[in-house]
């Protein structure tokens, strides 16, 4: 009986011996790719994702002060954005060519209802050159 008391009380405590060897080689590797993630170099994030980001927002922000009736305001953002369209045709030929040709017509909606014909006019004839 003693035997078997002591064959188990030994295999509990080599069984928990591995679990915490187990634990403190799993933390020691959690510290160190912790380490080694702080200390790498942030990465560089494309310039026409953060221009098409702001483009975006600046597209929704249009959107919502219009709905709100705040034409002058929505027509500063329309510019923005379709300035930031223009340029993300640029970085990236043969894309966003449709982003930009919506951006440049609700520029022209707004540049209408606040009686700057003339402008309209001018920015619908550049959405049509991108067809």
């Amino acid at each position: 009986m003693d035997d078997l008391l002591h064959k188990l009380v030994s295999a509990v405590i080599t069984g928990a011996l591995i679990a915490l060897v187990g634990a403190l080689s799993v933390a020691v590797r959690r510290r160190r790719v912790a380490r080694e993630e702080a200390a790498a170099p942030a990465p560089v994030e494309d310039r026409s994702q953060t221009l098409l980001r702001r483009a975006r927002d600046l597209d929704h922000r249009r959107d919502e002060l219009a709905a709100q009736g705040r034409q002058a305001e929505a027509l500063a953002q329309a510019r923005e954005a379709a300035e930031l369209w223009r340029e993300l045709t640029r970085v990236r030929p043969g894309r966003f060519h449709a982003e930009r040709r919506e951006a440049l017509g609700r520029l022209s909606e707004l540049l209408a209802a606040l009686g700057q014909g003339d402008q309209a006019a001018q920015v619908r004839r550049e959405a049509a050159g991108l067809s």
